[in-house]
């Protein structure tokens, strides 16, 4: 699933053939095709959809529209951009412009529970797919050998991506919460190799607000630990579950959710979401329809 046409365009150019496709009583456009499993005679299905809007009633809608037009769907996996939440104190996790952030855990910070002047957060949503998690460990793995798999699918040149090379270095500006610039940590120092994204694993938060406040994502990362804000993920989340099904949020990372926002960093960053999601199915055998969700959620 995505929410905006240039995660859409990345992440359908990165499938093995495709063809729209039109369900009745179905709104949404989807797009049928395949990607490569480690089972290297058979592949995984694919249905790739547009949300017809933003935020996280639109991603439940969406979701549950394609489970019903789907039904043999097992995993709904949500592939775009989001802000990420920078760190330069603490340069392991810092989070740059075009890094990956793989969701281990989605904060719905703004579902909660106001007693007496305290906040306290309500039941969370469920944990991601643990198929896929497994899958994301052994890419992890890889990636301690020096291989990462992803990278050769950030390639420009393939057709439809002219415009998702990556940006660049001198464009990644940092800035503090009064708007002054900010040096980033030496790169030996936050493992970033230059010219390609750094793949992050922790929790991503999700809302329905568009954060251009670095002063406000301070507090929510101090708060709840979290790497990334995006619009989707909670609403992905809560309907897969309810739909009996896993989820599973990778985003790229396209700005600082700061006043200083652009949308250079968009199309790159759409583009490395799909190219992380690519390389992880092709680690997964072939996702069959689950017998007994209860399997999955008591692994939860």
């Amino acid at each position: 699933m995505t929410a905006i046409p240039e995660e859409f365009v990345a992440m359908r150019s990165l499938l093995d053939g495709y063809a729209e496709s039109y369900v009745a009583h179905d709104p949404a456009v989807y797009v049928l095709g395949t990607l490569p499993s480690r089972d290297e005679g058979e592949s995984h299905g694919v249905a790739l959809t547009l949300l017809a809007a933003t935020a996280t009633n639109a991603a439940a809608n969406g979701c549950a529209n394609l489970v019903r037009s789907f039904p043999s769907i097992t995993v709904i996996i949500m592939v775009g951009i989001a802000a990420g939440v920078p760190n330069p104190p603490r340069p392991e996790k810092h989070v740059r412009l075009g890094d990956i952030v793989v969701a281990t855990q989605i904060v719905d910070f703004d579902h909660v529970r106001a007693v007496d002047g305290d906040v306290m957060p309500r039941r969370p949503l469920s944990l991601p797919s643990p198929r896929l998690t497994h899958c994301v460990d052994m890419l992890r793995t890889d990636e301690l050998s020096g291989l990462c798999t992803w990278e050769q699918w950030l390639d420009p040149s393939r057709p439809g991506l002219a415009r998702y090379g990556r940006p660049p270095e001198h464009t990644d500006v940092l800035h503090d919460a009064s708007g002054w610039p900010l040096r980033h940590p030496r790169r030996d120092y936050s493992g970033h190799r230059k010219g390609f994204p750094k793949v992050h694993y922790g929790p991503i938060g999700s809302s329905n607000r568009s954060f251009r406040d670095a002063t406000t994502r301070d507090q929510l990362a101090a708060q709840h630990g979290i790497l990334a804000l995006e619009m989707e993920g909670a609403g992905i989340g809560s309907s897969s579950f309810l739909n009996g099904r896993e989820w599973f949020m990778v985003r790229g990372i396209s700005d600082y959710a700061d006043t200083h926002r652009s949308d250079l960093w968009r199309r790159y960053a759409a583009l490395a979401a799909a190219a992380y999601v690519r390389a992880l199915l092709a680690k997964c055998l072939p996702l069959e329809p689950q017998q007994e969700y209860e399997q999955v959620i008591s692994l939860q």
